[in-house]
């Protein structure tokens, strides 16, 4: 016969609730009594059930986790980070992609709220700042990771996209380049905003021009909406000479572009990506990228949102709204055109003294 939490109460001597409490992860149990606690609970080969535990408490033990794109490596790393906690914790993830069509959003919030899940991680946001903030106002708990809705009341796990922005342009500005191409996601979308402002911020601070025929902002920003971009922009009268893509995988759409015109990267096209997806590496030409930290990003956004859903199950006072911002890092490979080990440190230096 199964172990029941009677048993473990008996075997640690201690009470039930006391039991219950460190089950459902309470920070009142002391650290003597929960190392007793998991001792019975090893000892007895006692598996807590979850569903009795959510009857009383209205907790599921699931989250949701919304994403704009399963197949994107950056989610991909957001979505282990995220699990590697959750699972941690006792939670279960309920997973959905948008797959980047705006309509879908909301549907997949309204299943998730009939599921009962304990709170949504947000990596895909089209909907409204106001309509995020009237679902945590309805009692939902709520995360964004990666996505930046500037008025809605909720925690947000960001990276600072103006800096890495500003890392991968500068660092090609170093290089001599003068004729900088911009290829990003749509302007709706704060951190596009964003990576696009450090684009032309970089290009202001060194002289340059900001031509809009250098300037591209998509609606889809998956491999093929980059070959098609890159197309265009290698076309030009005068192409540019180096591209900064605000995702990797626009960035690998431009990689693909020029191995199909036999466009030499970095000697013709030099190009830097944002997100450094672990492919980068082993890409047609390994990719410079700035590294926006997805898994980290995973990591910390599902503390975040399991610490509220546990403060309220315990009635602890809620803290204020937070904002925290991950700061970028450009990992540097040979499509940005440092070919050898000395001029990789010099490229490193002269980036990080910008």
């Amino acid at each position: 016969m199964p172990a029941t939490i009677t048993d473990v109460a008996h075997s640690a001597g201690v009470s039930k609730a006391t039991v219950s409490k460190f089950l459902n992860g309470s920070h009142y149990v002391s650290v003597e009594t929960k190392a007793k606690i998991a001792e019975a609970i090893s000892k007895l080969g006692y598996y807590p059930n979850r569903v009795a535990q959510g009857l009383s408490l209205r907790r599921s033990h699931t989250i949701g986790l919304v994403v704009a794109n399963i197949s994107n490596q950056f989610y991909a790393e957001l979505i282990r980070g995220s699990e590697e906690v959750a699972a941690a914790k006792g939670y279960t993830l309920l997973l959905a992609s948008t797959e980047g069509e705006p309509t879908r959003e909301s549907g997949i919030v309204k299943a998730m709220r009939q599921r009962q899940v304990d709170g949504i991680a947000f990596a895909s946001v089209r909907l409204a700042d106001r309509e995020v903030t009237a679902l945590a106002k309805d009692g939902m708990h709520v995360v964004l990771a990666s996505r930046h809705l500037p008025d809605a009341e909720v925690d947000m796990v960001l990276v600072d996209s103006v800096r890495g922005a500003r890392l991968a342009v500068d660092h090609l500005i170093a290089h001599g380049h003068k004729r900088i191409a911009y290829l990003g996601g749509p302007q709706s979308i704060a951190q596009f905003q964003d990576r696009f402002k450090g684009w032309s911020q970089a290009l202001e601070a060194a002289g340059l021009p900001t031509p809009s025929e250098l300037c591209v902002s998509l609606e889809r920003m998956d491999i093929e909406a980059g070959f098609t971009a890159a197309g265009r922009l290698l076309d030009l009268p005068q192409p540019p000479t180096a591209l900064f893509a605000a995702t990797d995988n626009l960035a690998f759409g431009v990689l693909k572009a020029c191995d199909s015109r036999r466009y030499d990267v970095p000697e013709r096209l030099a190009i830097v990506g944002f997100d450094n997806v672990p492919f980068g590496e082993i890409s047609l030409v390994p990719l410079t990228s700035v590294d926006g930290s997805g898994l980290v990003m995973g990591q910390r956004a599902m503390r975040l949102l399991i610490d509220r859903i546990e403060s309220d199950a315990e009635h602890r006072p809620r803290s204020e709204q937070v904002r925290m911002i991950i700061q970028p890092t450009l990992c540097i490979r040979r499509s940005c055109g440092c070919n050898s080990v000395k001029e990789t440190i010099r490229c490193v230096s002269s980036t990080r003294t910008n």
